[in-house]
């Protein structure tokens, strides 16, 4: 079962979202670091194709696809360097397949912190930037020592010195249009942003008209290097609201 990991800074609407995807009961607080240990859940993924077929076939036993998903505590400025819940946090980073950021776009006097979510993902991919560049540092140059010597790990040592140059600039791996070979090379060294990506932009209630600007925005500055990282635009704590709703029709209605 794959893992998605939900990454954010504080008070981004990371539980609220799990919540809402799990049905679980994760506290959601307006505070920092309320999550500090991961919440675990899993969320079924709709296919109206298959509820159908089950229909027509008048089957009782319908299985949807399962997603784990992983409520991760808060990202702070400096989490590379051990600020926050800092090395704890990028550990469980390390452990999920697919990182889904939540990017705050809602204002709100009672929860602080900044409502940009551009803001709000320049920190995050800067955080995790910088901490595969950590890793990568300490590898890399005994990596291309050892190929003068092995051709076996020549592909490792070339895949660890393009990583190094796009993370030297700041760009996440993700963005700098690595092909599959060179992320297969990658793979053993679980680095944070050598995975897939979507983003979630969380906007307010009374917003809700707003969601496409806020979609295009953040696609814009994700999709700057011609990657297609998908971005959803909602209010998380509607869907949230939405998730404990026991009726189908009034869930989907609400």
């Amino acid at each position: 079962m794959e893992r998605f990991g939900l990454v954010g800074l504080p008070n981004a609407g990371k539980s609220s979202l799990y919540n809402a995807l799990t049905g679980g009961g994760a506290l959601a607080a307006p505070y920092a670091f309320a999550t500090r240990d991961p919440n675990i859940g899993v969320a079924r993924v709709p296919d109206e194709r298959l509820d159908r077929l089950a229909e027509m076939s008048a089957s009782r036993n319908i299985v949807h696809t399962a997603v784990q998903v992983v409520d991760i505590g808060g990202l702070v400025e400096g989490a590379s360097k051990g600020e926050g819940l800092g090395n704890r946090f990028l550990a469980n980073i390390r452990e999920v397949d697919a990182v889904m950021f939540v990017l705050r776009a809602f204002g709100d006097s009672d929860v602080p912190g900044p409502t940009d979510p551009l803001d709000h993902l320049r920190v995050l991919e800067l955080e995790l930037a910088l901490a595969d560049l950590e890793t990568v540092e300490a590898r890399v140059t005994r990596a291309q020592k050892a190929a003068r010597l092995d051709r076996s790990v020549v592909a490792e040592a070339e895949a660890l010195t393009v990583a190094h140059a796009a993370l030297s600039e700041g760009t996440p791996l993700y963005r700098a249009a690595l092909d599959g070979e060179t992320q297969l090379a990658l793979a053993p060294h679980y680095l944070l942003t050598n995975r897939r990506v979507l983003a979630v932009v969380n906007v307010g209630e009374g917003d809700l008209d707003r969601i496409p600007e806020f979609e295009a925005l953040v696609a814009a500055e994700l999709n700057d290097a011609g990657d297609e990282v998908e971005v959803i635009g909602m209010c998380v704590q509607l869907e949230a609201e939405a998730a404990t709703i026991e009726d189908p029709a009034e869930r989907a209605e609400m």
